[in-house]
């Protein structure tokens, strides 16, 4: 037998130096895009949500001041102060129907939760509220307010005539008696509306940012609580950041502050904020800044 030359066989185990290179490049170029890719969307994801938060913030205060203004009526006096960045006015706290008198006292309807009420309160009433009870004469309906001396409970009962009658869940129900700085005559069957003043307006906090705040009437020390915020944070006095106008019938606005409120028909409440963070993967490009929004809500007046 023949023996020829031996055969060498290499096994590549590996890779070359370049191939090396091309691959980690190529990986790195990839990675970089995904990379880019998921910033980006967080990003996006981030202004999203801040975006969120400034809108809730915005429609917490687009809800929450002028429900309140829709309760009053400015013909009868009640609003006390009206500013471009403040508003004080009595709110209504309770309405109800004189059910029945006392010698000294009314007797309220019966708050039920019946298709047909009589009687809302909405907050406890107190000593030093103010309450108005509709009187009818020769010169019209008059609203005459008398102060709130003393708040008791009466038994359940019926309504004497001329009162509205009441149904059997109504006269199982004990009713609230208000005792009076001057008792209205011929109260019967009367409406009752209590009212406590409220001050909104546009303050800085502790954190230095500026909020819509709140001041409720102390019928203790009989002047406003200190002022707590029920929305923003938003843009400051300066840029508006809470704003009320107010107009009379003919559309014409009125200056502030306003010398007779009783002339008030409309307002409208404008409030103005920016987003807590700096707007990176939304905003116009090459400008990073905070994003800014407003509402507006119009309140017509009642019996304007």
């Amino acid at each position: 037998m023949r023996h020829g030359a031996p055969v060498c066989i290499r096994v590549r185990t590996g890779f070359t130096l370049s191939e090396l290179v091309v691959a980690m490049t190529v990986a790195g170029v990839m990675l970089a895009i995904v990379t880019g890719i998921a910033v980006k969307q967080q990003r996006v994801l981030a202004d999203l949500a801040d975006d969120a938060a400034l809108g809730a913030q915005l429609q917490d205060a687009r809800a929450i001041v002028p429900a309140e203004l829709r309760a009053i009526a400015t013909a009868a006096g009640d609003v006390r102060d009206a500013r471009d960045t403040a508003v004080e006015f009595r709110s209504v706290i309770a309405n109800a129907v004189v059910c029945d008198t006392t010698a000294s006292s009314l007797v309220l309807a019966p708050v039920a939760t019946t298709v047909t009420t009589l009687a809302s309160i909405a907050q406890p009433i107190e000593a030093n509220d103010t309450a108005w009870v509709l009187s009818l004469d020769d010169s019209g309906p008059t609203w005459m307010p008398a102060r709130v001396t003393g708040v008791g409970t009466a038994a359940p009962g019926a309504c004497p005539s001329p009162a509205p009658a009441l149904d059997a869940t109504q006269r199982s129900l004990a009713r609230v008696s208000l005792t009076l700085s001057t008792r209205p005559s011929s109260p019967l069957g009367m409406p009752v509306r209590v009212t406590r003043p409220v001050r909104y307006s546009l303050y800085k906090a502790s954190d230095n940012d500026w909020y819509v705040g709140q001041r409720d009437w102390n019928n203790s020390s009989l002047r406003l609580n200190t002022i707590q915020p029920v929305a923003g944070p938003f843009l400051s006095a300066a840029q508006s950041g809470l704003r009320f106008t107010y107009l009379d019938t003919t559309g014409t606005v009125l200056s502030t502050p306003v010398a007779d409120s009783r002339a008030i028909a409309l307002i409208r409440v404008d409030v103005r904020g920016e987003t807590q963070h700096v707007h990176r993967a939304l905003g116009a490009a090459g400008v990073a800044a905070r994003a800014r929004d407003s509402a507006t809500a119009f309140v017509f007046m009642r019996n304007r």
